[in-house]
């Protein structure tokens, strides 16, 4: 029923600041474990982060294409991130079964 395991996810974040995106992928673990692993996570804890890419994009903005120029920075950085999970299987779990028949009166009267 208890299972522990690590496990690796590809990840990409996109923001204005280097920390932004790091922050984004970081917040991707737990929808991205969810989606890949069956059972439910109790504990996920990162134990590696390697940068597969890392792109710096940095472009001239202006206010109605020529007023106000600024100069804007983009991360995109993908990430390999290595997790220890440790979940519990449910399909290991063993449920007993009961079967209730309702009389009429109590479907009328929605009784459970």
């Amino acid at each position: 029923m208890y299972q522990s395991l690590v496990h690796t996810l590809t990840l990409s974040g996109v923001a204005e600041s280097k920390e932004a995106a790091f922050n984004q992928i970081f917040s991707q673990i737990k929808s991205k474990i969810a989606q890949e692993i069956p059972g439910i996570p109790l504990r996920i804890e990162p134990q590696n982060a390697e940068v597969v890419r890392a792109k710096e994009t940095v472009y001239t903005e202006r206010f109605l294409g020529i007023f106000f120029p600024r100069k804007r920075t983009r991360y995109e950085i993908t990430a390999k991130i290595t997790v220890q999970l440790q979940l519990i299987d449910i399909s290991k779990i063993e449920f007993d079964r009961e079967d209730r028949h309702l009389t009429r009166t109590q479907h009328l009267l929605r009784m459970e």
